[in-house]
């Protein structure tokens, strides 16, 4: 069955109507008859629909198409394309080849079938009754019954035709009551009679739009709220993120002065306990170097987070230059290897090509020193593998220890800010320093990437073109 939806019935009188509605029209003269059935057939035509009417006297076929003419100016090219077809009752009942009820009422529905097969949005149709016999009476009330109870399950709309001239009194109440309302066009007015079930239908399909309406305002309304409220959080959320780094780069700035001042009171004392000899020279000199360790390491996560700062707020500015990243990977590892000594991890280098590029040295030296580091904080002091190779027009390198590894969840957070490898406070550092590389690395239009397991180490990639950008 189709869902209760509407159609323009093109009749001032009636307005839109559901689809399978099955109703009638008195008239008195053909006058009356055309003022009902051209604006019935014009919205047909204007919504798709497939349109047939069948003619009778005392308004056959030729009336039909020349009253339709004046009103749809396209009518020759909606008869060529078979959107309506306007024949005399004889010639309908030839075409089918059926006079029997139910014979007649299949070849309506086999027609509204070829229509929605065609695209069309339903099939729109009309006889007029002129012609039936008073003998014929009964059989054709009982059919109009049939078609009543049938139509109303189809995308179909009909309207029947009878000429009240022809009607008898108790011929009328049998139209009235095998339709689902009357509507009379006389003397140029009109006057509709509906049965309660059009009534009821109406109502439904009033109370079904003004519920949906009503769940569709209050479904927007709930919407835009919840739009707004993320509007709000977002924005609480940015202005806090823009509080937090205008006081790290504050704090950064302000912990700047202090350490250096830390490391050049550091220096000279330890100059000092260098030349004494004796008791203090021995006593003093592990703890002045584990301060100097604790200090560098002070300098590395203030430097990272007035890099964050520069990154995030768009200050950071590159110094492309022609740089050897086997060169420089060399000259990093020669700066880490008490570290590495100290862990009892062995690095082997391995460099193939020439691996000359344009970028910036001393950014490209804070990654590879960051990617050295976590192999040596993460690879539980065994071998790491460093590889430098020339590909193509790209220079990669490659760090792989074999330490504990990172697993997936981690692996797919591993380059925001804050964020570590490893959940725990054991290994340190605030979660930066792969935020920074990657970083880095984009803005020297490369590519950073991580390849690990858990117990089995990890793998990171980096890709750099050779050549400088050509602008």
């Amino acid at each position: 069955m189709h869902t209760l939806s509407m159609t323009p019935s093109g009749i001032p009188a009636i307005g839109d109507i559901p689809w399978g509605s099955h109703f009638c029209n008195f008239y008195a003269t053909p006058e009356d008859l055309a003022d009902s059935l051209v604006p019935f057939f014009k919205a047909g035509l204007e919504n798709n629909e497939q349109c047939l009417w069948v003619t009778s006297e005392p308004f056959g076929a030729e009336d039909a198409k020349v009253a339709l003419r004046n009103a749809v100016p396209d009518l020759a090219k909606y008869l060529e394309q078979g959107r309506i077809d306007i024949l005399d009752y004889r010639e309908w009942y030839l075409r089918t080849g059926r006079t029997d009820a139910d014979g007649i009422l299949q070849a309506w529905l086999e027609h509204k079938d070829q229509a929605l097969a065609r695209g069309r949005s339903g099939l729109r149709l009309t006889g007029n009754t002129f012609w039936i016999e008073a003998k014929d009476w009964k059989d054709f009330a009982d059919y109009e019954e049939r078609v009543n109870q049938t139509f109303h399950q189809h995308q179909i709309v009909a309207l029947c035709s009878y000429c009240l001239h022809r009607c008898e009194p108790v011929g009328i109440l049998d139209v009235v009551r095998n339709h689902q309302f009357a509507v009379a066009r006389r003397e140029g007015a009109w006057e509709v009679l509906e049965s309660a079930s059009l009534k009821m239908a109406k109502a439904e399909l009033r109370q079904l739009n003004a519920e949906l309406e009503r769940r569709v305002a209050e479904r927007t309304a709930a919407l835009e709220a919840a739009l707004q409220e993320r509007l709000r959080a977002e924005q609480e959320a940015l202005a806090a993120v823009r509080a937090r780094d205008e006081f790290l780069s504050m704090a950064s700035h302000e912990l700047k002065t202090p350490l250096t001042s830390l490391k050049l009171q550091l220096g000279l004392v330890k100059s000092t306990v260098g030349g004494t000899e004796g008791e203090l020279g021995q006593r003093l000199g592990g703890r002045l170097q584990t301060m100097e360790r604790q200090l560098q390491r002070l300098n590395v996560l203030n430097s990272s987070l007035l890099d964050v700062t520069s990154l995030d707020s768009g200050r950071l500015h590159l110094d492309f230059q022609k740089t050897d990243l086997a060169v420089l990977v060399r000259e990093a590892l020669e700066r880490l290897e008490p570290d590495f000594a100290r862990a009892g991890c062995e690095v082997r280098l391995e460099v193939e090509g020439e691996t000359q590029g344009w970028w910036d040295a001393l950014r490209l030296d804070q990654v590879v020193v960051n990617l050295l580091s976590n192999a040596l904080k993460y690879g539980a002091g065994k071998p790491v593998h460093v590889h430098v190779q020339k590909q193509d027009a790209w220079v990669r390198l490659r760090v792989k220890d074999q330490g504990i590894g990172i697993a997936p969840e981690a692996q797919r957070r591993l380059f925001r800010k804050f964020e570590r490898a490893v959940p725990t406070q054991h290994y340190g550092g605030l979660g930066l320093g792969l935020y920074i590389s990657r970083t880095l690395v984009e803005a020297m239009r490369g590519t950073i990437e991580v390849d690990s397991q858990v117990g089995q180490g990890a793998t990171f990639t980096v890709l750099l073109p050779c050549e400088p950008e050509l602008h």
